[in-house]
């Protein structure tokens, strides 16, 4: 049996706009339909909306795609952020929450719809549901991806003196994976670090 909820989130984070580095305070009603009967699937989907939007969308800042000098400067100085195909204005905010929480969903719950308003746009409310058309959000992105992505920007900057080692968290490293989820060996992955005398090389 289908169940429908209504879910308000609450978040800070920043947006780059005009050239300007403004901090703004938003709010999200989501309409949602489950579309699983297992119990611990329902767990998991409510945990991955509480993740995404308390720990990917919350205190980053929300900056357009194109604008990758300021994402350079932001992302050297250890600021997060998160891209937006266009200018992050509520709309564009809105309907890249409502593609990409129902990509983290993976149909076991549906958004039906994404309700988001906030204090830099007078508090407005903006509604988003499957009725209208994705726009700029056709094309692949971050907001499409199942994954807690939130970024498409791929840093150009000299390696010479860094390297990074982070990569994004799955919902497997998150404890959020669906209870049919095959287990992932990750042992290829890790990264031992030897410690040499001062006479090895």
């Amino acid at each position: 049996m289908n169940v429908r909820l209504e879910y308000d989130m609450h978040w800070r984070a920043a947006i780059w706009f005009e050239n300007c580095l403004q901090i703004n305070s938003y709010n999200i009603e989501l309409a949602i339909t489950t579309n699983t009967s297992n119990a611990e699937d329902h767990v998991v989907s409510l945990n991955r909306l509480n993740h995404f939007v308390y720990n990917e969308m919350a205190n980053t800042v929300y900056i357009h795609q194109d604008d990758t000098a300021q994402i350079q400067a932001l992302t050297a100085a250890g600021i997060k952020v998160t891209t937006m195909p266009e200018q992050p204005i509520d709309q564009i905010i809105g309907i890249t929450l409502y593609c990409k929480l129902n990509a983290i969903l993976q149909e076991r719950m549906f958004v039906n719809g994404v309700t988001i308003q906030s204090d830099l746009g007078d508090n407005v409310r903006y509604l988003h549901n499957d009725q209208e058309s994705t726009g700029p959000l056709s094309p692949p992105g971050w907001w499409q991806d199942p994954t807690p992505l939130h970024s498409d920007f791929k840093s150009s900057a000299s390696k010479k003196h860094v390297v990074r080692l982070n990569r994004t968290l799955t919902w497997q490293d998150l404890d959020m994976e669906w209870s049919d989820a095959e287990p992932v060996d990750n042992t290829g992955n890790t990264v031992v670090f030897a410690k040499f005398g001062p006479d090895e090389n």
